[in-house]
């Protein structure tokens, strides 16, 4: 799905919620909380589903994949530090996707919330990006801002699928009138295809 095959990926994330239900209660690799482990499991690929449904672009894409995330929360309620939990990450770039940015700017800042004061910068970062991509989309003040401090966190990290995330604010920015922002986008755009 990360590398333009939505539908590819779906497959493959139908096939991993499948094999999590099998998942048995006193199954040693989850430390006999095989129940949990599954739910997680099995909310997180019905998370990532709901991102491949909306990137499939079919009609009936947008409600499969309401239902998909609305089914990952049903399931499982995710530790604060557990980094695959997410889940209002996922429903802030679903709404980002779909141009509605007052909806998607509660997840995202709440996604950004989730992180704070925890190490996990990866995850910190992502959602970082989410957010300064709805506010530049909007056409806020403190878009510029928000992008700044998430283009300098990715570069500081060598993770190649965090600097890919910076795309969607890369393309936010460039559209944006202004020297700052044509500037920043450059700088993230540089960020988005350089290795760490």
């Amino acid at each position: 799905m990360e590398h333009g095959d939505p539908n590819e990926g779906l497959k493959l994330l139908q096939v991993g919620t499948v094999t999590a239900g099998q998942i048995s209660s006193d199954d040693q690799r989850t430390g006999g909380v095989g129940v949990g482990a599954r739910a997680a499991v099995q909310a997180q690929a019905l998370a990532d589903s709901a991102t491949a449904l909306s990137r499939l672009k079919y009609p009936e894409a947008a409600q499969a994949a309401d239902t998909a995330l609305g089914k990952a929360r049903e399931l499982w309620q995710p530790t604060p530090a557990d980094p695959a939990g997410d889940l209002d990450q996922v429903a802030a770039r679903l709404e980002l996707a779909r141009g509605r940015l007052h909806i998607a700017e509660p997840f995202a800042a709440a996604s950004v919330l989730r992180w704070e004061g925890l190490s996990n910068q990866r995850a910190r970062t992502y959602a970082s990006v989410v957010l300064a991509t709805v506010h530049v989309r909007a056409g806020e003040p403190r878009g510029l801002q928000l992008a700044h401090g998430a283009v300098t966190a990715a570069a500081r990290l060598s993770s190649m699928r965090v600097r890919r995330q910076l795309e969607p604010l890369v393309s936010a920015l460039e559209v944006r009138p202004g020297a700052d922002a044509r500037q920043l986008a450059r700088m993230a755009r540089h960020v988005a295809t350089t290795r760490g």
